[in-house]
């Protein structure tokens, strides 16, 4: 039996190997194998999303003006909750069921925004997070924003910010990319007015 399979192996170990000896030193690489895809690679199709300070200005205003929020000392928390921390009320808030595995295992990081609360980031697909910002006293789902690029808060601050400055960022090009700055009041998040 083994006979009768010796040639047509032998036939088919010296087809792949000149099929895969075949092409010339200057192979394009996986490109050119695939024509719609060397043509879309031949293509300058890249955007530089910051080139010589094309959008420096307004990242510098994003920037200047979220740095003055987070350092004025106008929205510092004056004291700090040292309680037990209640665990998640998924009834808080309608999202919160959606989401309370996350959520439980984000709680565990403790208190990390306005002295007494636990801002718990979930992804909600391709550039969008979700922030719960859960009471730990209560428990309760107090707000829900959503970003683009992420948040930035303190423990002893009640600003937060959605879309924090990012130099790497065209916010010409992606408008839910502004930074936004809200101040925690009452128990929510208020949008802050440019100063």
């Amino acid at each position: 039996m083994y006979q009768n399979l010796k040639y047509p192996l032998l036939l088919l170990l010296a087809t792949a190997t000149i099929a895969c000896n075949s092409g010339s030193d200057e192979d394009k690489g996986i490109a050119s194998t695939h024509p719609k895809l060397e043509k879309q690679l031949s293509r300058d199709s890249v955007n530089a999303l910051m080139r010589n300070g094309e959008h420096a200005e307004l990242y510098d205003h994003y920037r200047i003006t979220t740095d003055e929020y987070m350092n004025s000392g106008n929205y510092n928390v004056p004291t700090m909750f040292r309680g037990k921390l209640a665990p998640i009320d998924e009834r808080s808030h309608r999202n919160a069921r959606d989401y309370v595995i996350a959520l439980r295992e984000g709680m565990k990081q403790g208190i990390n925004f306005a002295g007494k609360y636990t801002v718990v980031t979930v992804g909600c697909g391709t550039t969008c997070q979700r922030h719960f910002i859960v009471d730990r006293e209560s428990g309760k789902v107090v707000d829900m924003v959503q970003s683009s690029t992420g948040a930035k808060f303190s423990e002893n601050s009640r600003i937060f910010i959605v879309n924090p400055p990012d130099s790497t960022l065209n916010y010409n090009e992606c408008r839910y990319c502004t930074p936004e700055v809200y101040e925690l009041a009452d128990g929510k998040l208020k949008k802050v007015e440019d100063k």
